[in-house]
């Protein structure tokens, strides 16, 4: 199959075009800017997009079955650049589904963030939940899965949105956009400094989700599919349980201990030791009902990818 990706230098389009590479598919990513140290499999075609110009996409997307869209701002960025992503949001997102319409593309999926529903994200969460979260990050990611949703009356484009906890692991590159994700950025801090430094609560509860997991999602729904519905489908993807902060340092202490053969020293800023003990683990519930009933059962152990973040870092730093 011929696909297209688009956030060619992003975190997790990199990893998943080698990915699917590896499973026989023909891939060609699009970025603003080509890269050198990109460091991607040669059969894969690397291509500059302009997101402001419906005719460089309508190009790009010549010969393509299927796009899975992975572009845009991390929550920084989206603040930081606010006039930039809301264009990119609603200009770039309509001139890609108008060059796919154009180029007879009818399957798209969306790599949306869970973080849509609400900030902190708490308490029971499913595909039903109202999205109220106000933050840039949030509402430009909604202002995409709304405009792809209308496609479906307005193209006859079938989609699928994946709304993607926090995922976590190694990059294709190391200069990757991913060193603030929070277990990338411990396991890099104990790999070089021996240390551990945490700013945030502890007791704050995320749903983490090992990206070989999301690699392996992605390739699940690309063979399965679903043309049969009258609107788009949006499908939570996570992890079956959620960890607190406090579980994730102790599970990276004891990978590294198992690696390297060294405990790194924690340090909890701004928190005092009575402070600390008396926090108690926030309630999450990031519900995956809806993707299991789908008969997706690959997930790779957090532990495994951990073991693998902590190798990688200890090669390339």
């Amino acid at each position: 199959m011929n696909i297209f990706i688009t956030g060619g230098r992003g975190f997790i389009a990199g990893r998943l075009a080698e990915y699917l590479c590896l499973q026989d598919h023909s891939l060609t990513i699009g970025t603003r800017s080509l890269d050198n140290d990109l460091s991607l499999n040669k059969k894969i075609k690397v291509i500059p997009i302009n997101w402001n110009s419906y005719k460089n996409l309508k190009n790009a997307l010549e010969g393509i079955d299927l796009i899975i869209h992975a572009a845009g701002p991390n929550a920084t960025d989206s603040v930081n650049l606010l006039t930039e992503t809301l264009k990119f949001s609603k200009e770039g997102t309509s001139n890609l589904l108008k060059a796919a319409s154009y180029n007879k593309i009818t399957r798209i999926i969306y790599l949306s963030t869970a973080h849509v529903y609400a900030s902190p994200l708490l308490g029971k969460i499913n595909e039903d939940t109202e999205l109220s979260n106000e933050h840039p990050y949030a509402t430009s990611h909604i202002a995409v899965e709304d405009q792809i949703i209308s496609a479906k009356k307005k193209y006859k484009i079938d989609s699928l949105i994946l709304r993607i906890s926090n995922s976590f692991g190694q990059p294709i590159v190391k200069k990757a956009d991913c060193w603030y994700i929070l277990i990338n950025d411990i396991c890099k801090q104990a790999v070089l400094t021996k240390k551990i430094i945490i700013k945030s609560r502890i007791n704050t509860t995320r749903n983490f989700i090992a990206l070989s997991t999301v690699l392996n999602a992605i390739q699940f729904f690309i063979k399965n599919f679903d043309t049969n519905r009258d609107e788009s489908n949006i499908i939570n993807l996570g992890e079956k349980f959620s960890l607190s902060i406090e579980e994730v340092i102790n599970i990276v202490k004891e990978r590294i201990n198992n690696i390297m053969g060294f405990l790194p020293h924690v340090i909890i800023e701004n928190l005092n030791n009575e402070t600390e003990s008396k926090l108690v683990k926030e309630y999450l519930d990031y519900q995956t009902t809806k993707l299991q009933k789908k008969g997706f059962d690959k997930y790779y152990s957090i532990k495994d990818e951990i073991d693998d973040l902590i190798n990688y870092c200890n090669e390339n730093f």
